[in-house]
């Protein structure tokens, strides 16, 4: 039988059905994922006061984030997004100009695959306060700069949108005209589990973890090597709100057009390759536009075309 460490203390278990409450009836329900993923493990001790992680845990604990929607609180999050649009329109009164995306994943996203922030290693990006599932602001700006580059955009243009210098562009240090925020979700976000299962476990925790020492040499893929399933949490059929400021109306313009194709053509997070991560943005036209600019994202008045 495992017991629980961390702040939860011996207040959550693990049974074959999920994650419990062990005082009162029922699956734990509004617990923040922050705590509940990252600062708590279920650990079993042997007879000799040794511990070891009880990797078991890890499919309960999908499950629970799975039907209970990480605990999402849906008034918390109607609460985030009413002080974020009134945030954004205190910026849209001070002459910034202002540009709300939504975006779909049109199969699966997946973002903080990599991360390894507890013990189980269940990536997935949230919140840093809230725990809700979150696409950075730098992920978002690194995916509009990334499309701008491969699409051959012009140099100068980059630098006013995204700030320099940047990488394998030297340049004198200047800050970019665009802030790109973290992308929230418009409602409570679905979860769905999913697996990976690498067969040759062996040979990338050699080379790609640094677990090889000076002296020995990498383990060689094979056959022979049993397949592990890897199970992690992807985000499906979630709105997330992309909002672009700056007081550059031009700049926050084509910034948006490159986010939105970028977000189509490259996708977000990890897996790509595999269909996860590719987002259906649209525009919400709720929001003003800059006075300067037309319906169709072009200049008025001053030649400074917005380019696809």
């Amino acid at each position: 039988m495992s017991q629980s460490v961390g702040p939860l203390g011996s207040e959550v278990s693990v049974t074959r059905t999920g994650v419990r409450r062990r005082s009162g009836r029922g699956a734990w329900k509004g617990a923040n994922a922050l705590v509940l993923l990252r600062r708590t493990a279920f650990v079993t001790y042997s007879g000799d006061g040794a511990c070891e992680i009880d990797k078991e845990a890890t499919a309960a604990l999908l499950k629970w984030a799975e039907q209970q929607h990480l605990g999402q609180d849906p008034d918390l999050l109607a609460d985030v997004l009413t002080r974020r649009e009134r945030a954004l329109k205190a910026l849209h009164a001070g002459r910034h100009t202002v540009v709300r995306l939504r975006a779909r994943p049109q199969w699966r996203l997946v973002v903080g695959m990599g991360a390894r922030e507890n013990a189980y290693e269940i990536g997935l990006a949230l919140h840093g306060t809230y725990g809700v599932p979150v696409i950075f602001g730098s992920t978002v700006k690194g995916l509009t700069a990334a499309w701008a580059l491969e699409t051959g955009q012009d140099s100068a243009l980059m630098d006013t949108v995204f700030g320099a210098p940047r990488p394998g562009r030297p340049g004198t240090p200047r800050q970019g005209a665009v802030r790109f925020l973290d992308a929230l979700p418009l409602e409570t976000a679905k979860l769905a589990r999913d697996v990976l299962t690498p067969h040759a476990q062996p040979y990338y925790r050699s080379t790609d973890t640094g677990e090889s020492t000076a002296g020995q040499t990498a383990v060689a893929p094979a056959e022979h090597h049993n397949p592990i399933p890897v199970p992690f949490l992807t985000v499906r059929g979630t709105r997330f709100a992309v909002d672009l400021t700056g007081r550059d109306p031009e700049a926050v313009e084509q910034a948006a057009a490159w986010c939105t194709q970028a977000c189509d053509a490259l996708g977000a997070g990890a897996k790509t390759a595999a269909g996860y991560g590719y987002l259906a943005v649209d525009r919400d036209e709720t929001w003003p536009r800059a006075p300067h600019h037309d319906t169709n994202g072009t200049t008025n008045g001053n030649g400074n075309g917005i380019r696809p």
